[in-house]
């Protein structure tokens, strides 16, 4: 070899060293959250898993309805249906639709004042019964099924009326401000610290999926439309979470034009226009009344991130309810945003973590009503609902049970 070739050699090497350090030095700089109010706890354990884990393709999973977003999509498009007149008691399939007794009330759609009405009690049908622990299944099935006949781009309007372009963040100012409803359920809006979250993961070589229990199209919607433009906003053009990276409730779609069924997380993935939610594309699919299997709810979560996202145990999973625990379980890390109106859900928490895999959990304290958004400490709280004094109280009782329970320490 020539003494040229040699230099040459010498050179190409010593460039791809500078340039594996550099790749180095890149992955592991130090990740920050923007400040926000996270628990302080949690947000420096974030940071820390985050730029230890970098751009490996690692898989991140959250669920939407109040873990990404505050409040619940699908309940408030259900309720602006309803509010329209396009879901109606009298329309309503009687074939899907079970009576049923509660408690000593019998309960039908031909007994109930409203659909609303309906559905809250159908939430609580099966809770009697001891072991009990997917008590909602049904009805995340139900409130899609009932949509049968419409088309996926029918749906969006209501969503878009539901969410209002981000109108409730207003709610979040102080305690005794209005909260921001349509037709009585609380109208979402984004986490900022939930969209600061997944632009971060997203920037910082993460794979990242939304598993809901909410209807697909939606929460497909919410995210491609909504959420990706925030983050973008945030964290830069081009930054954003792919289409069929977002699992929801669906039912099997008959393709008007030739009259063949169709599955959504198949069409997403295979038709570039409704995967864009392309408002013409999407109205030809007709709902019909069948549920795809597995729906995502429960243990049914854990099965679509195995079909759709991993086999492997996933980095990091967020989730806010008995719904998210199954899925939770099996991350590496998890991030439970905690409703602090919901002491029931905090039970289960801590029976979860005290019979959990090994793994790392992170709390994060909300408010989803009054004064609603994410809280970074116990003085915080008591600032933001100084002026009601009852639901001080009332979450102040979770603060304490779990602290009691070795959560919540520090904030």
């Amino acid at each position: 070899m020539t003494k040229f070739k040699i230099g040459m050699v010498k050179l190409l090497c010593a460039l791809t060293l500078c340039g594996s350090v550099f790749l180095v030095g890149q992955a592991q700089a130090q990740v920050k959250l923007a400040e926000g109010n996270w628990n302080p706890a949690v947000k420096a354990k974030l940071e820390t898993i985050i730029t230890e884990n970098a751009f490996q393709g690692k898989k991140a999973v959250f669920d939407f309805d109040n873990t990404t977003i505050c409040r619940d999509i699908g309940e408030a498009t259900f309720a602006a249906m309803v509010e329209a007149g396009k879901l109606t008691l009298e329309g309503v399939s009687r074939e899907i639709t079970p009576s049923f007794v509660l408690g000593d009330k019998k309960v039908s759609l031909d007994t109930a004042e409203s659909l609303p009405e309906f559905y809250e009690e159908f939430l609580s049908a099966t809770k009697h019964q001891n072991g009990e622990k997917t008590p909602y299944s049904n009805s995340y099935a139900w409130v899609v099924q009932i949509m049968a006949g419409m088309t996926p781009d029918q749906i969006l309007p209501f969503s878009e009326k539901a969410f209002g372009n981000n109108v409730a963040m207003k709610d979040a100012g102080a305690a005794d401000l209005f909260e921001s409803k349509i037709n009585g359920y609380r109208m979402p809006f984004f986490y900022p610290e939930m969209v600061d979250l997944y632009g971060t993961l997203l920037k910082n070589g993460y794979d990242v999926y939304v598993c809901s229990a909410s209807n697909i199209w939606t929460v497909r919607w919410m995210v491609s439309v909504n959420l990706n433009k925030l983050i973008e906003a945030k964290h830069g053009k081009g930054i954003g979470i792919a289409p069929d990276h977002v699992i929801g409730v669906n039912v099997l779609l008959k393709d008007k034009r030739d009259g063949k069924l169709y599955k959504d997380q198949l069409l997403v993935r295979n038709n570039p226009k409704y995967a864009a939610m392309d408002r013409g594309e999407l109205s030809n699919y007709e709902l019909t009344s069948q549920i795809v299997y597995p729906i995502t709810g429960y243990f049914g979560k854990v099965a679509n991130i195995i079909k759709y996202v991993t086999k492997e145990r996933p980095f990091l999973i967020g989730g806010d309810s008995s719904n998210d625990l199954p899925m939770l379980d099996r991350a590496e890390h998890r991030l439970w945003i905690t409703r602090l109106e919901k002491m029931g859900y905090q039970k289960g928490l801590v029976d979860q973590i005290n019979d959990s895999l090994p793994g790392n959990w992170m709390i994060q304290p909300v408010l989803y009503k009054k004064a609603p958004g994410f809280v970074a400490s116990e003085a915080q709280l008591k600032k933001r609902l100084g002026t009601k004094a009852s639901k001080l109280d009332k979450t102040m009782d979770v603060v304490t049970y779990l602290k009691k329970n070795g959560q919540l320490i520090g904030f």
